[in-house]
């Protein structure tokens, strides 16, 4: 699967901007110390996000990412599809097939639709996989002791 760092990028602003926008102005910069990421990628993926109606962007000293959609709406796919290219012939890149041979002629016929069904799989799988799962299984790490509450500087949030 081609997936750059912009999906797992994408990923941990929409979980930054489910946790912390209810109490705190999670902005570009914000969330770029979260990722360690440059504030500009940052504001690249809110871009995408909001292309996509995954969130909402308000302007202003006071303004900030805030989730355009439930959690439990926003599925992995829903966010790769916002940042990544989605398509078989962009995912699984396959050599020309210029050739003399008959392997080579057909060689994309053949292969195509299994890298087609590959990423119909890798779709359906990550369809399943809501916002609100990630922000359960965060939630469950924290208070098992096994990962550190990043909300620890704000009022308890529930998960």
């Amino acid at each position: 699967m081609r997936a750059s760092k912009r999906f797992s990028t994408a990923v941990h602003a929409l979980l930054f901007v489910a946790v912390l926008s209810p109490r705190k102005r999670v902005t570009s910069s914000l969330v770029a110390e979260s990722a360690g990421a440059n504030p500009v990628i940052i504001r690249n993926v809110f871009l995408d996000l909001a292309k996509c109606g995954l969130i909402e962007t308000l302007p202003g000293k006071n303004g900030g990412a805030v989730l355009a959609k439930a959690p439990e709406d926003i599925s992995l796919w829903d966010i790769y599809q916002a940042v990544e290219p989605d398509d078989a012939e962009e995912i699984f890149k396959i050599h020309d097939e210029e050739s003399n041979s008959p392997i080579g002629r057909n060689f994309y016929c053949i292969l195509y639709p299994h890298m087609d069904a590959a990423v119909s799989a890798m779709k359906d799988s990550m369809a399943q996989v809501s916002l609100k799962t990630l922000l359960n299984e965060l939630s469950a790490l924290i208070s098992s002791g096994e990962a550190e509450d990043v909300t620890a500087e704000i009022p308890r949030l529930e998960l």
